[in-house]
């Protein structure tokens, strides 16, 4: 997308970085920019706002700590709008599996509870673009299967979860979806892939009950799956919280 033009930043009153970032979210607020927008480089930010790129630099970074930035490196880098804080929201859930706020059973019961609405809802709104991408998934991991490629039909069979929750229609449900499948690949990745045959089994069912537009049977065929996938990894768990840390994962 074309960057954004820099006049739309006035100068500033006082020089803090905090109010860098102010008027950068007020564009966000306002619709002035959008996920995937480019912001104007560091030095055209500086003079537009009446601060030194240093104050500038300090602020884009507070953003991309926030979630609200990504800082692209190289020729075509540079500071991207991103996906409105879902990286903060993931933080925060980290934080509290640190802390012992939130435990493996607690995760278990809202990925069970908010699957059920999300494939209730996924069957209900999904568009023919939403199961050609579901469809190509299955395939896809089916394949991966097939070849022994464990880590591959595990990405795969994630993804599906991704996709289920956008064709839900709720972008809300979309971002606790995404939030809570990636701290579950924390254990994942601490204790390792398991072969769960039955995946593959199940989400063809699921395909098949989509197509139907059947929705007590999707319900139940993605609250089985879940119970059973989450109780693999999940029950009795009891591993070192700082096990489950992104930075410490493999």
């Amino acid at each position: 997308m074309p960057a954004l033009n820099s006049q739309v930043f006035k100068p500033l009153r006082k020089r803090t970085f905090e109010e860098v970032a102010a008027r950068i979210r007020e564009q966000i607020a306002a619709g002035g920019l959008r996920e995937g927008d480019k912001l104007p480089a560091e030095r055209h930010l500086a003079e537009s706002l009446g601060v030194s790129r240093n104050t500038v630099r300090e602020a884009l970074r507070s953003m991309e700590h926030a979630g609200l930035l990504e800082l692209k490196p190289g020729s075509g880098g540079g500071a991207y709008i991103s996906n409105g804080g879902v990286q903060a929201i993931k933080v925060a859930f980290d934080d509290m599996m640190s802390l012992g706020i939130m435990s493996s059973q607690d995760l278990m019961e809202a990925r069970i509870v908010l699957g059920r609405e999300v494939a209730r809802l996924a069957c209900l709104r999904y568009t023919d673009s939403d199961m050609e991408a579901m469809q190509a998934n299955v395939k896809q991991m089916r394949a991966a299967a097939a070849a022994g490629d464990l880590k591959l039909r595990v990405r795969y069979s994630v993804d599906f979860h991704r996709m289920l929750a956008r064709a839900a229609g709720n972008p809300v449900l979309a971002i606790m979806t995404n939030v809570l499948v990636d701290i579950t690949m924390n254990f994942v990745r601490v204790l390792g892939e398991m072969p769960n045959e039955f995946v593959i089994e199940s989400r063809e069912r699921m395909l098949t009950h989509l197509c139907a537009r059947d929705v007590d049977n999707t319900v139940h065929e993605y609250t089985d799956y879940m119970e059973k996938v989450l109780r693999n990894y999940l029950r009795d768990v009891r591993l070192d919280p700082k096990q489950l840390s992104p930075t410490s994962a493999s």
